[in-house]
């Protein structure tokens, strides 16, 4: 892992434990009010509210989730970008897991951009 600002770093771990633990709450100290999330090739969403709306949309709709990081980098200073293996549980019992790229750029100590890049179709296949 290489490491650049220790505490955007440690935001961005925060944050994906959060996910993991399926805590909107807590997920949602990260983002900025201005937040703009985008999944995949989905449209983006704005704004914190409905970017939270969302997330608990989608954590809704499977049963578990572990993000497994293989590399976290801070690529500028205010970028960093996370590669890693995301582990889900369906509602179903059934368990995947799928290659996933992230990046994230802060504002003010907040994620003011959150991209997600992977094919999350086999989830819901």
């Amino acid at each position: 892992m290489t490491s650049g600002n220790v505490s955007l770093e440690t935001d961005v771990r925060g944050l994906l434990e959060a996910v993991d633990s399926k805590d909107a709450a807590s997920l949602g100290r990260y983002f900025a009010d201005g937040i703009v999330f985008r999944f995949g090739n989905s449209d983006p969403v704005g704004g914190k509210a409905a970017v939270l709306d969302t997330c608990v949309e989608f954590l809704a709709g499977i049963a578990g989730i572990s993000h497994d990081i293989q590399h976290l980098w801070q690529v500028a200073p205010d970028w960093v970008v996370a590669v890693m293996t995301v582990h889900y549980t369906r509602h179903d019992g059934g368990t995947l897991s799928l290659p996933c790229a992230n990046t994230f750029r802060f504002s003010d100590g907040k994620v003011a951009q959150y991209r997600i890049f992977m094919d999350i179709n086999p989830v819901f296949a």
